[in-house]
């Protein structure tokens, strides 16, 4: 791993700080683009990218505050220090992020399906270089691997599963499936935000699966971050119901099962 890209003096230049900040420019562009197809004017853009971004930060480092409670048991003011204790939560950030896209949208009167649906293909983008520099950084660690491809993570005895690259490529995946997902929509005119909802379902199955390969302490028989991408999925199933016209299809088959059990006791 090569978590220190340069040093000038006692300034050191980390790998994940410039990769993030890449990924972020890279969400930005994508979500302004995107958004700016469907006519959302350039200031409400704006006002979503930069209060999600805020959400964004505070949830991921609330969310790994959280999950590493033993380093800040000493010390709870090294919680807004990222400079002292750094890290912060993906899925964190990503609930959080989330949350306030919602929220925002809804005071701003922007459709709800246009947000979604532009953070399915900006989130993944931007997440690919993220993983990049999560590897570079050494910042997720891997189970014991005695495989062709392991690696080496520096302060970790022995060699491991390449994590970040297995969710690279699964996120490589996902956006050529999102890209598929939104052409077909368009030729059947699906309804806005369902892309989204695709994004959200593919991204949380396929988390769910790569998480048995990382190190981490486990609740209840799953790791935390397994326990939220179960709750984004059961969401995301929901919305698929009610977006995706299920609740349409699903009525007439409860209504017929209904009709079918009062005739056979009416008999």
């Amino acid at each position: 791993m090569f978590p220190i890209l340069f040093s000038i003096g006692p300034l050191q230049i980390f790998n994940f700080s410039i990769f993030l900040i890449a990924g972020w420019l890279v969400f930005s562009f994508v979500f302004w683009k995107l958004l700016r197809a469907v006519a959302v004017p350039e200031d409400r853009i704006f006002d979503l990218t930069f209060y999600a971004t805020i959400a964004a930060i505070v949830g991921g480092r609330l969310g790994y505050v959280f999950l590493h409670r033993d380093l800040f048991a000493n010390d709870w003011l090294a919680t807004a220090a990222l400079w002292v204790v750094p890290g912060l939560s993906l899925y964190g950030a990503l609930i959080a992020g989330l949350a306030m896209l919602v929220a925002l949208a809804r005071s701003y009167r922007v459709r709800l399906g246009h947000v979604l649906d532009s953070v399915a293909y900006a989130f993944p983008a931007a997440l690919i270089l993220g993983k990049i520099g999560s590897l570079l950084d050494g910042a997720e660690v891997g189970l014991s691997a005695a495989l062709p491809w392991a690696v080496s993570y520096a302060g970790h005895v022995g060699r491991r599963h390449p994590v970040q690259v297995y969710e690279l490529l699964w996120l490589i995946v996902v956006l050529v499936l999102i890209w598929l997902l939104g052409k077909r929509g368009e030729r059947d005119k699906w309804p806005y935000g369902l892309v989204g909802i695709w994004f959200v379902l593919l991204f949380s199955i396929g988390e769910f699966a790569l998480e048995f390969f990382k190190e981490n302490p486990v609740y209840l028989g799953l790791r935390a971050n397994q326990w939220v991408l179960v709750a984004l999925f059961a969401e995301s199933l929901g919305a698929f119901y009610v977006r995706g016209g299920g609740r349409e299809k699903i009525r007439p088959v409860i209504a017929n099962i209904k009709r079918s059990i009062y005739a056979k006791f009416s008999k």
